[in-house]
């Protein structure tokens, strides 16, 4: 039950609209049945808003239990990345377990620990103790972004793990620079980060979000290293 809610948070965090059967079974891996089903629960509990045929949308109730689970899930992550040597395209599985077993207690004493982080290792932002997350940044997403303007990455808005293992191995992991350098009329863009010059899927690029950077010759550097890919 709470993976649904924090599904149907996600798909409404990133589509701004109602979600689908559908879109969250797709989500989540599972049976479209098995989500008809989790709706009827979900909607008995006053924790979605539902109409026959229609796709849902969290009630307050059903958008502060999301809220909490995944400031549990995010400062979970940053704990492991930070503290205890995990790769940062590595931790969801691991923080999906463990997210449903920790008190409001412990998540305020971890995010004391971890000196209050705002977002988490993906560029998620982490819902503070009173489960308000602060305004950001206007972000755009890479598949938009014109040739040659730079960028850095801000946020992966996907758990798929070979999705994560390509974006690190592309250096196109948050907080790290990037160029577009050329877009082919076949749903594929050419990027430059301080791993190479890379190809990209528009479908991938489309989960990366990034925002503008000024010309910062230390951010922009590994960039124009001479390090690229031909």
């Amino acid at each position: 039950m709470e993976d649904a809610i924090t599904g149907i948070y996600r798909l409404q965090e990133t589509t701004d609209g109602r979600v689908s059967t559908s879109a969250l079974a797709s989500a989540l891996d599972v049976k479209p049945a098995t989500i008809s089903s989790m709706f009827t629960r979900l909607d008995e509990q006053g924790l979605i808003e539902r109409e026959k045929h229609r796709p849902v949308i969290l009630t307050d109730t059903g958008e502060q239990l999301a809220l909490r689970i995944l400031r549990h899930h995010r400062l979970l992550e940053t704990f492991l990345v930070e503290c205890l040597g995990y790769g940062w395209e590595e931790v969801h599985d691991e923080c999906d377990r463990l997210e449903h077993h920790i008190s409001p207690r412990f998540a305020d004493a971890l995010e004391s620990f971890l000196a209050s982080p705002e977002v988490d290792p993906h560029g998620d932002p982490i819902p503070n103790a009173n489960l308000e997350i602060e305004t950001e940044h206007e972000r755009v997403r890479l598949e938009t972004v014109d040739t040659d303007v730079p960028v850095a990455v801000r946020r992966i808005l996907t758990d798929d793990r070979d999705v994560l293992d390509f974006l690190t191995d592309a250096g196109l992991e948050p907080g790290n620079p990037v160029l577009v350098d050329e877009r082919f009329p076949i749903e594929l863009l050419a990027v430059r980060t301080p791993a190479g010059r890379q190809q990209l899927p528009l479908s991938v690029a489309h989960m990366v979000e990034v925002a503008p950077v000024d010309e910062d010759a230390e951010l922009l550097a590994p960039l124009s290293d001479g390090s690229q890919h031909p």
